[in-house]
């Protein structure tokens, strides 16, 4: 809990592991570690100086203020500052090869991302994009997930994994890239006005609370699951040629005009229709598992 009287290594091949120590008064870390630095439990950087390299990642997930931190140029894992609630004097590497957690930031404000991170982005408290510039590339998933708006919101060209914007009610200012990797979280999106899709979704496509399907384009395949759980008319519904994974349609009271996909990987909820209107379904689809 204590650097006093500490004396470590001037290199150390493999972790650090100081995840009890609340202080760094003392503290000289040696100038290169290959591996993960855990100082988790550390709420003030004064008297911090991390080493030049860190091949793994840092874990510094209790600080509550940038003020005195001094990240090395290049970390080759992940970076943990998730009790952050301000970028101010916050100086992110150009590169991080891993994961970056600053999912307590309310604000973009001062806040300059790498130009490239390899894992996730955690931004899952952030509740307006203004002054929020994103790289053009993130490796893993992109948690925006408190986001109530997308104005003047420029979302990477590539992204590996999801997107999390559950919190968006409406779609407009919204550019999807063509490709997303993972899954797509649009939960509180009630209407779909100036929505434009990707051709192509590797995870899930979460369109839970979206009342109509009037002028839905819906990707040409989705690798997971597609939920429209609130439609409850097929009117305007184009389902993807390929769904890896079932289909949630659990609201729908009619079947008029529902065409199924020829491959669907999972179950289809079909749970208000009528027991006639599912009977006539599998007849049409006898390979689809509707309940």
């Amino acid at each position: 809990t204590s650097a006093e009287g500490l004396n470590l290594p001037k290199s150390i091949g493999g972790d650090l592991n100081l995840g009890s120590l609340t202080s760094a008064e003392g503290l000289n870390l040696p100038e290169s570690v290959g591996w993960y630095i855990y100082l988790g439990s550390l709420t003030s950087a004064e008297g911090l100086n991390l080493p030049e390299s860190v091949g793994g990642g840092i874990d510094l997930g209790s600080l509550t203020s940038a003020e005195g931190l001094n990240l090395p140029e290049s970390v080759g894992g992940y970076i943990d500052l998730g009790s952050l609630t301000s970028a101010e004097g916050l100086n992110l590497p150009e590169s991080v090869g891993g994961d970056l957690n600053l999912g307590s930031l309310t604000s973009a404000e001062g806040l300059n991302l790498p130009k490239s991170i390899g894992g996730d982005l955690n931004l899952g408290s952030l509740t307006s994009a203004e002054g929020l510039n994103l790289p053009k590339s993130i490796g893993g998933d992109l948690n925006l997930g408190s986001l109530t708006s997308a104005e003047g919101l420029n979302l990477p060209e590539s992204i590996g994994g999801y997107i999390d914007l559950s919190s968006l009610t409406s779609a407009e200012g919204l550019n999807l890239p063509e490709s997303v990797g993972g899954s797509i979280y649009l939960d509180s999106l009630t209407s779909i006005k100036k929505l434009n899709l990707p051709k192509s979704i590797g995870g899930e496509l979460n369109l839970y609370n979206l009342t109509s399907a009037e002028g839905l384009n819906l990707p040409e395949s989705v690798g997971g699951s597609v939920s429209l759980h609130s439609l409850t008319s097929a009117e305007g519904l184009n389902l993807p040629e390929s769904v890896g994974g079932g289909i949630n349609l659990g609201s729908l009271t009619s079947a008029e005009g529902l065409n199924l996909p020829e491959s669907v990987g999972g179950y289809i909820d079909l749970g208000s229709l009528t027991f006639a209107d599912k009977d006539n379904l599998r007849i049409r689809y006898p390979n689809h598992k509707i309940y």
